[in-house]
Parts: structure tokens; sequence; C-alpha cells
């Protein structure tokens, strides 16, 4: 007992996705329009028949939720100076998506934008600090100045000084009697 017949729209979606650039797996064509992965097969054979794809080509799905990102990061350094034909190509041999690779690029670029703009904001920060330390460092040696002109005119003073005798404030208030 056959299905219901797969809307004519669905089917050129099915099939565009099958050639390259795409180079999708049965299983995703298969899931991304709700429809058997086995009619998906039936397409794939029907583009081999017009010789739109090779008889030998065999598509294998790789499991990437298991990849770690340096690996992931490996495929888009691999595949930056790829046309779309050769991306097309590159991911049917790996087992990969198109559409996953390019996600993964996008994230790199992400993360590499990301890294840049807090890279600048650590050098502003780093920049500043620098700043600060220069006027703390200068202020801290006009104060070291001023304290030796101060300690050098109080030994000078007590130096001017009759020995025994220490400097004593007058008050004009208490005047002499």
């Amino acid at each position: 007992m056959p299905g219901q017949p797969i809307p004519s729209e669905l089917k050129e979606k099915g099939l565009i996705w099958l050639l390259p650039p795409y180079c999708w797996s049965h299983r995703q064509i298969a899931r991304k329009l709700k429809i058997s992965a086995s009619v998906v097969s039936k397409w794939r054979c029907e583009l081999v028949e017009q010789g739109l794809l090779p008889e030998n080509e065999k598509i294998t799905s790789v499991d990437v939720e298991d990849w770690t990102p340096e690996r992931r990061f490996s495929v888009v350094l691999e595949t930056a100076t790829l046309s779309e034909m050769e991306l097309a190509d590159y991911c049917r041999r790996t087992g990969l998506f198109v559409e996953q690779v390019k996600e993964w690029r996008a994230i790199s670029i992400q993360a590499h934008e990301k890294k840049l703009t807090e890279n600048i904001r650590t050098d502003r920060a780093l920049r500043d600090a620098k700043n600060k330390l220069r006027e703390l460092e200068k202020e801290l040696k006009r104060k070291d100045k001023a304290l030796a002109e101060a300690a050098a005119l109080l030994i000078l003073r007590k130096s001017s000084m009759p020995s025994g005798t220490t400097a004593r404030k007058t008050d004009p208030s208490h005047g002499a009697a």
C-alpha cells in the first residue's frame, strides 16, 4: 500500500539537496522534508540513472556531535579556499554537510572577532593602567623631593642654632613680663 504522493515542490527540494553543492545525506533530507529515507534513496537512484550523480557515490553519515572544536576548526581551515563545488565534493568524501562547514566557519569568525574585541579592550585597559602608574610614579617623585627638601631645611635650622638650645616658637600674646 503506497503512501500519499510527495508534492513536486518537496521532491524538487530533495533533488536539489542531493546534488552539489549541498550533497545532503538521505537521512538529513528525509528529516528536513518529513518523509521516508527510502523515498530519498529512490530519488537518488533517479539522479544516477539520469547521469547527474555517479553510481558508486557512497554518502556516509558522520556523527559530528562528538567532534572536538579543534577538529571542526581544522575542517574550516582545510575548506577555506575551496569553491562551492570543491566544498561539496569534500563534504561528500568526508560525510559532512556543506551547511555544517559553513556554520563552523561562521562560528570561527565570530570567535575571532570576539577575541579581537577583547584584545582591544585589554590593550586599552593596560595602556590606561600604565598611564596611571606613570602619573603615580611622577607624583611620588615630586613628593619625595618635597619631603627631602623639608628634611634638609629642618636639619639646617637645627644646625644653625647654638648648641644646647632648642627651637621654640614664641607666642606674642604671652609677652615678656
